[in-house]
């Protein structure tokens, strides 16, 4: 599987999922269960470091403080640690998933679903169901999006004021709590200035548990750009809580436009399906160039509700365009044709196929009820007769 989906998917990465990896460590690993520092080392080198210095130094201290240098299983891991470890995936956009977890809980949705026993048609109308549940709920949140407003915990904040109105519910949930860990539980250590515009902050965490592990955050003071050794916005979309620090002391009130992510907006769906211009990559399939006209009429139909001179304006561009496009296709046609050679051209004369009386039609008067019942009247006295 991994050498077809190099070959055919060749801008994705194929990784292992951490759960099952975690899960055979302690067989695997004698000292797994009992020694606290390999086990802390371990799970460090899953996803804790960020840099693959740190990944060495971690990966060492395991091996040295559980004596596991002849592990064969820890070896063959370490030969592919660029499938399972953060580390070796700071630049690809995994939105923070570790494991199989997306496949795991849509098994769990269809087992609920359905039983062994169950026939086909019982699993699909359960499926159904299951997916009727799934669109409504998302339906609800649209809605909530559109019509409700969030309430922000931090009021006087200008970065959550501009980011509720354009994340969706959900995301701005993560954001806010990123903005109040980087808020209450990041600190500004150090700051080195390369520049007028170009500065280097160095930030520590509060909590007790990471240490003096400490993160380095770039800033553009002119253009407000950011970038932080965790590489939290290049994996999850998120601005990590670093930034977000670093965004609260230089009093940032807007942050740019790149640091929000289409797909994790209020207008995502919007911008998939009612696109504002037709892209020209999809002339190829009629299929696709025809939904996506599809949505762009609906869009227009839709925007020039109200205005009698927009309405006006675009049924005259539609007849025009109408016309237009009839002209381009007899001209194609007749240009199709003159690419003929008179020697391939064949002229066929069609006939009306020759009438035949179908099989089991009579020309015969229908016969109303009254005369199809006194007939049978008539068989059945006379077989009586013959009878008697």
């Amino acid at each position: 599987m991994a050498v077809a989906i190099e070959r055919v998917m060749t801008k994705t990465r194929h990784r292992l999922c951490q759960w099952h990896i975690s899960k055979k460590a302690p067989s695997k690993v004698p000292s797994f269960n009992h020694d606290r520092v390999v086990r802390t080392c371990f799970y460090n080198c899953m996803n804790k470091c960020d840099g693959e210095d740190e990944f060495n130094r971690y990966w060492h201290e395991m091996i040295e403080k559980g004596c596991l240098h002849e592990n064969r299983w820890l070896k063959d891991l370490h030969n592919i640690r660029r499938k399972w470890s953060t580390t070796f995936n700071k630049d690809v956009l995994d939105l923070g998933i570790l494991s199989t977890q997306r496949s795991e809980s849509a098994n769990n949705c269809l087992h609920g679903c359905s039983k062994p026993t169950s026939a086909l048609v019982e699993c699909f109308s359960g499926m159904e169901k299951l997916v009727s549940s799934w669109r409504r709920n998302e339906r609800d949140e649209d809605y909530k999006c559109k019509q409700g407003d969030v309430c922000l915990r931090y009021k006087v904040s200008f970065l959550l004021k501009q980011t509720s109105k354009q994340y969706s519910r959900k995301m701005f949930a993560f954001f806010e709590k990123n903005f109040m860990v980087g808020v209450l539980g990041v600190n500004v250590v150090d700051e080195n200035k390369y520049d007028e515009r170009n500065i280097l902050y160095i930030t520590m965490h509060n909590d007790p548990a990471d240490g003096d592990k400490r993160w380095f955050v770039s800033y553009d003071s002119v253009t407000n750009q950011a970038q932080c050794s965790c590489r939290g916005f290049e994996t999850k979309g998120l601005l990590c809580s670093h930034i977000l620090r670093i965004y609260n002391l230089k009093n940032v009130r807007q942050i740019p436009g790149s640091y929000v992510l289409k797909r994790f907006s209020m207008k995502a769906k919007k911008d998939i399906y009612l696109p504002e211009s037709i892209s020209s990559t999809n002339y190829d399939s009629d299929l696709i160039f025809r939904n996506e006209l599809m949505r762009f009429s609906y869009d227009l139909a839709r925007r020039v509700e109200g205005c009698t001179i927009a309405k006006e304006h675009v049924v005259s561009s539609i007849n025009v365009l109408s016309k237009q496009i009839d002209h381009l296709i007899d001209d194609e046609e007749k240009q199709r044709n003159n690419d003929i050679p008179e020697s391939e051209k064949v002229t066929v004369t069609m006939k009306d196929p020759p009438l035949k009386r179908p099989k089991g039609v009579s020309n015969a008067r229908m016969k109303a009820h009254w005369e199809r019942g006194r007939r049978q009247t008539r068989i059945t006295s006379s077989y009586l007769l013959f009878n008697m």
